[in-house]
């Protein structure tokens, strides 16, 4: 499945800087910088090439108790599903700029209107978006200019609901918006001849509804329930880190569209706590092919369930299914099969913090085995070895951390 249950992963981090202060006409200003680091570690290839990313370096601005706004390079992110560490709705990374309306209803209470709105641009360092080439240079002989550089614009726009429909549960209603826009261009072939780029669009409409405890915070519980619906079609419809994989005859995507459904939920309590997750995704690419094996219908179900036996110390298991059900045949058997995956991954889990399933850190002795049906295994190449091997596992120690985030709170 596009999106799997986050197990076993690769190792990541990101350091976060950030320093608040207050102007002498009551503005809050604070500037952020998040420097991520991917699983490159010293330790397993002995060379010093980790690779930095600056994932955000901006600056925001509170002018008053409603108005906030923010100038720079952003993950601008909502709600995720956390087994599945995916965002369904608002995850969008530009260098851009955005504004926050938010008003309290009550003095007391959740009660609030959210107001969001951000444009930004994002480029690739790959030929669909940006190629330089060399040209002759009358003085120095030849000179790199810019053949191609075309950005996608990203607009975002959404709007959230907060109440209380008991003393004890909090509700929250949401929609968000998107619309996608990349510029035309001209990219120059290997013999010397021009393709033409032409541009392209595409938009995201989504919607959220979550209930939340407000009874049991105070106790360091969270517990919640969010359900999700999202579609979208041409570029949206496509990861704006990453090119497209698929176009139409006339180098478009607009015969691309995504309908995904997600849940997400958490239960804490005296005695454990309980994760769920939940995603069904359909997809039809932008190829115009009914029968193409990109388009079909993929799900993901979740559930991490964790019991106390001792003080800080949860015991349990990591459960998922995942299937998906394309519309063509597989490209390397040439038959009809609907890959699935079931997994149990016990554990066990140290959390010195609290007793949430949201306290951080957490220290985990995991041991994780995946059965593949042989739909599954047809995936890989026939020379690949896993090919071979029903049952896949894995055992190791995880560590899992984050300290006064501003991304992860």
């Amino acid at each position: 499945m596009s999106t799997a249950p986050r197990i076993v992963e690769p190792s990541y981090l990101e350091l976060e800087t950030s320093y608040g202060f207050v102007t002498e006409h009551g503005v809050k200003i604070r500037p952020l910088v998040t420097l991520a680091f991917d699983g490159t570690l010293f330790h397993e290839n002995g060379q010093f090439d980790a690779h930095p990313a600056l994932r955000n370096m901006f600056v925001e601005a509170v002018m008053s108790p409603e108005w906030s706004a923010w100038v720079g390079s952003r993950m601008y992110r909502g709600d995720d599903i956390y087994l599945f560490d995916y965002w369904p709705l608002d995850d969008i990374n530009t260098v851009g700029g955005g504004a926050l309306y938010r008003k309290r209803l009550r003095d007391h209470g959740p009660d609030a209107i959210e107001i969001a709105a951000h444009g930004g641009e994002n480029r690739l360092d790959v030929p669909f978006q940006f190629q330089e080439i060399d040209v002759a240079n009358p003085v120095q002989g030849a000179t790199t200019v810019i053949q191609l550089n075309r950005q996608r614009l990203i607009g975002s726009a959404s709007a959230a609901y907060i109440t209380s429909v008991s003393p004890n549960i909090g509700v929250k209603a949401k929609v968000h918006g998107e619309i996608h826009e990349l510029g035309s261009g001209q990219f120059k072939r290997d013999d010397g001849t021009f393709e033409k780029l032409p541009a392209d669009s595409g938009m995201l409409v989504g919607a959220e509804v979550a209930a939340f405890d407000l009874d049991n915070a105070h106790l360091g519980y969270r517990r919640h329930l969010n359900l999700f619906a999202r579609y979208a079609s041409g570029l949206a419809a496509f990861d704006e880190l990453a090119p497209p994989t698929t176009f139409g005859a006339d180098l478009k995507t607009n015969k691309a569209n995504e309908l995904t459904f997600g849940l997400s939920g958490n239960w804490d309590a005296k005695y454990g706590n309980t994760m769920v997750g939940a995603l069904s995704r359909r997809f039809t690419d932008a190829t115009g092919n009914a029968s193409d094996p990109n388009n079909g219908w993929e799900y993901a179900v979740d559930a991490r369930p964790l019991g106390r036996f001792a003080r800080d110390w949860f015991a349990g298991a990591d459960i998922s299914y995942q299937a998906r059900f394309p519309q063509g045949l597989n490209a390397i058997t040439l038959r009809a099969e609907d890959p699935a995956v079931f997994q149990i991954a016990p554990m066990i889990v140290y959390s010195p913090i609290g007793p949430s399933a949201y306290d951080r850190p957490q220290l985990r002795l995991v041991y994780r085995a995946a059965h593949l049906n042989e739909a599954a295994l047809d995936d890989y190449v026939p020379d690949d070895p896993r090919h071979g091997h029903a049952w896949q596992y894995f055992l190791g120690v995880q560590a899992e951390w984050w300290f006064n985030s501003s991304t992860y709170r």
